[in-house]
């Protein structure tokens, strides 16, 4: 099995507590380089990383002949211009959620990727989670009848400071929405299909940042079924994950000391437990596997797309108050 050599753009904390340690676990990878502005932070990354080479310039990391895809783990308005310069350089492109600012910017990675002949693929993370794989299972054999409506809140209070990229739509493309709903999203339309029609709300008046703290995202899909999905940076972590309610039972995700998944069909409940995974390892496993040729991917550039679609219907919805059919 070929180890992929992964070279790492922004290493900050979340690349820094979860990416680099998962690519120097996974079997198939191994971090080679590190692109940060500051050299002596890079060296330290580096060398606690375990990478053999940390680099200031990025047109020298792109060209390092040992490099063979890229982990984007940058704000979001710099993913589009890091993206495409990888992908002309042949580097395969793991960019972290979302893919970009809007869909404009996401189709123009997707087409330079598509030209280069490269693999791209979104840190849409839930997908490689046992648990939701395990459900989506559940819904192609209709174990719960048809599905009528799901949930899936993700808050957390995490408070901004002003000069904070987070608050910036110029940078951030929005708030809680496009930060945290970017996930939820993703998942509904993985178990559910495809999204027909979307209605949002957003507010800010808690810290009154320029972008919304708190979102509500109502969706409508193909199937006729709904769902609704709540983010917010205000509100305290909520112990509900995901709920899916069919027409014959539903399926219940919530952390109780650990996630449990909870069916209920008829006057018949179970309760599993789920164990802590590595997602992040899984995914860039799962990469590897896919550069070579030995599995067909979970996530493609095209769910970032449609992710970046549902999104800005959000935010027309949200100014507009009304209600946003998508295009098929």
């Amino acid at each position: 099995m070929k180890c992929l050599k992964w070279g790492v753009i922004g290493p900050g904390s979340v690349a820094q507590r979860r990416s680099m340690p998962a690519i120097q676990k996974a079997e198939n990878a191994e971090l080679h380089a590190i692109l940060s502005r500051d050299i002596d932070r890079g060296q330290r990354l580096a060398q606690e990383h375990g990478a053999e080479i940390s680099y200031t310039d990025t047109e020298a990391f792109l060209t390092d002949p040992q490099l063979d895809a890229v982990y984007i783990a940058t704000p979001v308005f710099l993913h589009k211009e890091q993206a495409i310069a990888a992908a002309q350089k042949g580097l395969h492109v793991l960019c972290d959620k979302p893919l970009s600012l809007n869909p404009g910017q996401s189709q123009q990675i997707l087409d330079v990727c598509q030209a280069n002949n490269v693999h791209l693929q979104i840190c849409f993370l839930f997908r490689f989670h046992s648990c939701f794989q395990q459900i989506r299972q559940w819904l192609q054999e209709e174990r719960f009848g048809t599905i009528v409506h799901a949930r899936m809140p993700i808050m957390k209070h995490a408070p901004k400071e002003n000069d904070d990229w987070h608050t910036d739509p110029a940078k951030s493309g929005g708030g809680s929405i496009i930060d945290l709903g970017a996930h939820s999203i993703d998942l509904f339309r993985w178990l559910l299909g495809e999204v027909t029609a979307v209605s949002a709300f957003c507010s800010n008046f808690i810290f009154q940042h320029p972008v919304e703290e708190t979102g509500l995202v109502m969706l409508r899909f193909e199937s006729g079924a709904q769902a609704v999905t709540e983010t917010s940076f205000s509100a305290q972590l909520s112990a509900q994950i995901l709920e899916i309610y069919g027409t014959d039972g539903s399926v219940v995700v919530y952390n109780d000391n650990g996630w449990k998944i909870k069916t209920t069909i008829g006057d018949q409940t179970e309760i599993i437990d789920s164990q802590f995974e590595d997602l992040f390892q899984s995914q860039f496993e799962h990469f590897g596997r896919c550069v070579e040729g030995q599995e067909s991917p979970i996530v493609v550039g095209l769910d970032g797309l449609r992710n970046n679609q549902i999104i800005s219907a959000a935010y027309q919805s949200a100014t507009s108050k009304k209600v946003v059919d998508l295009e098929k």
